[in-house]
């Protein structure tokens, strides 16, 4: 377990300010052990992009009179044409009564974009942490999740003795048989993000309380993650090849829609 800050002084008094992002490694892979924490300043302005929360929802459009246009032309041509005849003399037309029928509720997306430019060599050492971290858990792993390793154990015997091949295709000496070296994908970690306040001379670091003005966001995936070394149109770095500055841009996709309930306790 790790933490994280970028910059230095995220979590004092003289920021005020800091969003958590404690990395969820999945049930199932080798690394569920893992719990990091990941905290960076609250993105916003023209360089960091908007903090935005945005609910979508679908509906589609239906016109009710569509079936009773229908009916009339079933059962009394003459009564349609009266209705074209109505609108060509400007005496209307008629109401088609659209209605919309609800039919999803999108999963909301939070896109942050961080431009960091490191103040010191320790900075410079953290961010590049902080890059890694987050790319490597929103990756998944390869490898047979613990559930699965027994029949896979016996599924490589069997074809070790078929093919003559010992140890190639698993049982107990092939450890680094074909079988176990990437017959699955093991899920990505999962995230969880909150935002904190230091305010009224309260605490400061980690036991900062959580911003009660900004909505909650649910357990995430982190659905995209781009990092660019050229945000100011050339690269450049310090003396011992560290980048000067970078763009850090992440899409986070929570994994259940928001229901009334959920915005009534915060989100």
């Amino acid at each position: 377990m790790a933490n994280y800050i970028f910059p230095s002084d995220l979590t004092s008094r003289q920021q005020g300010h800091f969003m958590k992002i404690q990395i969820q490694p999945s049930q199932v892979g080798s690394a569920r052990a893992d719990k990091n924490t990941v905290m960076l300043f609250i993105p916003g302005g023209q360089q960091n992009g908007p903090l935005q929360w945005q609910m979508v929802h679908e509906y589609d459009d239906v016109k009710l009179a569509r079936l009773g246009i229908g009916a009339i032309g079933a059962f009394s041509y003459p009564a349609t044409v009266a209705a074209g005849a109505a609108r060509l003399a400007g005496q209307g037309t008629i109401n088609p009564k659209v209605d919309v029928l609800y039919g999803n509720s999108e999963l909301r997306q939070f896109q942050f974009s961080f431009f960091m430019a490191p103040q010191s060599q320790k900075e410079a050492k953290d961010l590049k942490e902080i890059v890694k971290l987050l790319r490597k858990y929103s990756a998944p792993e390869i490898g047979t999740p613990q559930w699965a390793q027994p029949a896979v154990s016996q599924i490589g015997t069997a074809l070790n003795t078929i093919t003559g091949q010992q140890g190639l295709f698993g049982g107990t000496s092939g450890q680094g048989s074909l079988l176990k070296s990437g017959l699955w994908f093991i899920p990505p970690a999962e995230f969880e993000i909150s935002f904190h306040s230091i305010v009224n001379n309260g605490a400061t670091g980690m036991n900062a309380p959580v911003n009660p003005y900004l909505p909650k966001i649910g357990r995430c995936v982190l659905n995209r993650i781009d990092v660019d070394y050229t945000v100011q149109g050339e690269f450049s770095t310090f003396n011992d090849g560290s980048p000067t500055n970078l763009q850090l841009t992440m899409v986070f996709r929570e994994m259940r829609v928001i229901s009334q309930t959920d915005v009534e306790n915060g989100y």
